[in-house]
């Protein structure tokens, strides 16, 4: 119970909020234009979106799903990129590397779960009687819930983690740290005048 509350404590904090709030926005937005793709893709041109582009053992991606997912992901990483990199996790470090760490990211977190939603629907829907196309926006729900939760931990501890001095300190202290290093300061320097002020010779007190 006790490493539960603690797991809940250490990963579930503002950062979290802030980022699920992110989340949401990039909800709107991405699945937004992924389901309206796919929607439009087998309405107009239903031999475009039905397309086998590729077969992974016995599921079936279409050029549907692929490209509603796509677009997507490219959409809602852009967005999620400058919200989480600001003002989620208030990284202000201007770097290549943290730009290549986060499409590496994305990308990882886009394979894993949009690639693993779709057979995962279809053994849990087996032997449901629903329409493929419906199978189909299913998935790509249960994709966009897995992005989510993988993106969460790979941008906070890869993309945008914060660099480590040596020791283990962060980066950039936090506002109580620093506030603690200013008071141990001022008391270091009253007590170096209290010293001071005793050793000195009697007469000069008396002066």
């Amino acid at each position: 119970m006790s490493k539960l509350k603690d797991f809940f404590k250490k990963f579930l904090d503002v950062k979290a909020l802030k980022f699920l709030a992110v989340g949401v926005l990039n909800t709107v937005v991405g699945m937004g234009i992924m389901l309206l793709l796919s929607a439009m893709f087998n309405k107009f041109t239903p031999e475009f979106a039905a397309h086998k582009l590729f077969t992974l053992g016995t599921t079936i991606y279409t050029a549907s799903y692929l490209i509603s997912s796509i677009v997507n992901y490219i959409a809602g990483g852009v967005l999620s990129y400058f919200l989480n990199k600001y003002w989620t996790f208030k990284n202000k470090t201007r770097s290549k590397d943290i730009v290549l760490k986060f499409i590496a990211t994305v990308l990882i977190c886009y394979i894993i779960a949009y690639l693993g939603a779709k057979p995962l629907t279809e053994v849990m829907l087996k032997n449901a009687a629903i329409a493929d196309k419906w199978k189909e926006f299913i998935a790509l729900i249960i994709g966009a819930g897995l992005y989510t939760v993988l993106n969460y931990f790979g941008q906070r501890f890869f993309a945008f983690a914060e660099r480590k001095k040596n020791g283990g300190q962060t980066e950039q202290a936090t506002e109580t740290e620093q506030q603690a290093e200013e008071e141990a300061a001022a008391a270091l320097t009253e007590e170096e005048a209290s010293t001071e002020e005793a050793a000195q010779p009697e007469d000069k007190k008396e002066e």
